[in-house]
C-alpha cells in the first residue's frame, strides 16, 4: 500500500495507539514497550511520516535557523560573506534562510518581516536603512540582530572592518610609495546618500581616504562620482610631472578602470596606478592582478554568526567585532 505523508493523528489511529504514545516512540523517550514502539515506527516508515517539526520549535521557543538579509549576490564579496554565515551557521547546527534587498529598502523591510513571521532565532542584517523609525522598528521584532558592513546605532552589535582607518593607511602606504597625486573614486556615493540609502560602511572609506591626505599633506585630493570614460582617460594622460594612482571604494569599478585604461593605452602600473577594496576572488583571475585591501570577509561571516549565535543563547554584554585586515599587493602599483 502507498500513503500520502501523514499526520500523528493519522498514524495514532492507524496503530491503535495514542497520539502521545506515537510521539514516545517517535522521539525515543521513555515510557512505551519496546514492541509496540517497533510497530509505531514501522508503520510511520510505511506512512511516510513526518514529525511537525514548526510546531515542535515553537513549543521548545527555537527554529534553528538564522535569518540573512543581504543586499544582493552579484557582487563576490557579499556572496562570500553569505557562504561563511552559512557555513559557520551549520556547523553549530542551525540552518539559513536567505533574502535579498536588492539595494531596495522596501523590499529589505519585507525581507525582515519574513523572516519575523517565520520564527528565526536571529538575523544577520546588511542594512539599507537607517532612520530611527528603521531602528524601533527592529527593536520591536524582539530578535537578536548582527549587523554587518553598515551600521545602524550604536543599540546593535556591529561586524566589519575599520574602513576609516584602513583608508587613512592607505594613503599612507601609496605615499610611501611615490605617488603624490590620488584620486579617489566613488561611484553614486550622493545619489545613495540622498536616497536615505544606509552608506556607513562606503562613507568611513571616503573619511578615511581625505583624513589620509591632510596627514601626508597632499591638499584636498579629488573624489569622482561619476566614471566618466573622457574625464578619467584625461586625467591619466596628463602630463605634470604627478605620479598618480586611482583609489576605488570598492573593486569592482577598480576592474572597470582597468579595462578602460587598457582600451586607451594607459599602462598600469608604468602610467597610473590603481588599488581596489574586498580583494573579491576574481582578481586572481586578472591580468595584471589588482592590488586590492583584503577584509577577511570569512572572518568577519565567522564572527558575525558567532556573535549572533551567543545572543540567540542569552548572552549579554556582547560587543562589536573590528576584524582584521592587510594590503594585497599586485600588480597594479
Amino acid at each position: 500500500m502507498i500513503y500520502i505523508s501523514c499526520t500523528i493523528k493519522e498514524l495514532a489511529k492507524a496503530c491503535g495507539v495514542s497520539e502521545g504514545t506515537v510521539d514516545r516512540a517517535v522521539n525515543n523517550r521513555s515510557g512505551i514497550r519496546e514492541s509496540t514502539k517497533q510497530h509505531i515506527l514501522e508503520m510511520a516508515e510505511q506512512m511516510d511520516y513526518r514529525p511537525n517539526h514548526l510546531a515542535k520549535s515553537l513549543a521548545i521557543g527555537s527554529t534553528k535557523t538564522i535569518g540573512i538579509v543581504s543586499v544582493d549576490l552579484s557582487n563576490n564579496f557579499f556572496a562570500l560573506l553569505v557562504e561563511s554565515i552559512e557555513q559557520t551557521a551549520r556547523e553549530h547546527g542551525y540552518f539559513v534562510n536567505l533574502a535579498l534587498s536588492h539595494n531596495d529598502p522596501e523590499k529589505e523591510m519585507e525581507a525582515i518581516k519574513y523572516m519575523a513571521e517565520r520564527r528565526v532565532d536571529g538575523i544577520i542584517l546588511f542594512p539599507l536603512g537607517k532612520s530611527g523609525e528603521f531602528s524601533s522598528f527592529l527593536k520591536k521584532l524582539g530578535i537578536p540582530i548582527v549587523t554587518i558592513y553598515n551600521r545602524i546605532e550604536c543599540d546593535f552589535v556591529h561586524v566589519d572592518v575599520d574602513c576609516r582607518q584602513i583608508m587613512r593607511n592607505v594613503v599612507s602606504f601609496l605615499a610611501e610609495k611615490g605617488y603624490n597625486e590620488m584620486i579617489y573614486i566613488d561611484p553614486h556615493f550622493e545619489k545613495m546618500k540622498s536616497g536615505g540609502i544606509n552608506v556607513f560602511s562606503i562613507e568611513q572609506r571616503r573619511i578615511g581616504y581625505l583624513e589620509g591626505l591632510k596627514e601626508e599633506m597632499l591638499g584636498d585630493g579629488k573624489i569622482l562620482e561619476d566614471m566618466d570614460e573622457r574625464q578619467l582617460v584625461e586625467i591619466a594622460k596628463r602630463k605634470d610631472g604627478m605620479k598618480k594612482v586611482f583609489i576605488c571604494r570598492n573593486d569592482t569599478p577598480a576592474v572597470r578602470l582597468m579595462t578602460m585604461f587598457r582600451e586607451n593605452n594607459i599602462r598600469v602600473p608604468e602610467d597610473v596606478g590603481i588599488i581596489g577594496f574586498d580583494n573579491i576572488a576574481i582578481l586572481d583571475n586578472i591580468s595584471p592582478r589588482l592590488t586590492s585591501v583584503d577584509c577577511n570577509i570569512k572572518t568577519t561571516g565567522r564572527k558575525a554568526t558567532m556573535n549572533l549565535i551567543r545572543m540567540i543563547n542569552g548572552e549579554k554584554d556582547i560587543k562589536d567585532c573590528v576584524v582584521g585586515y592587510k594590503i594585497i599587493e599586485g600588480e597594479t602599483l
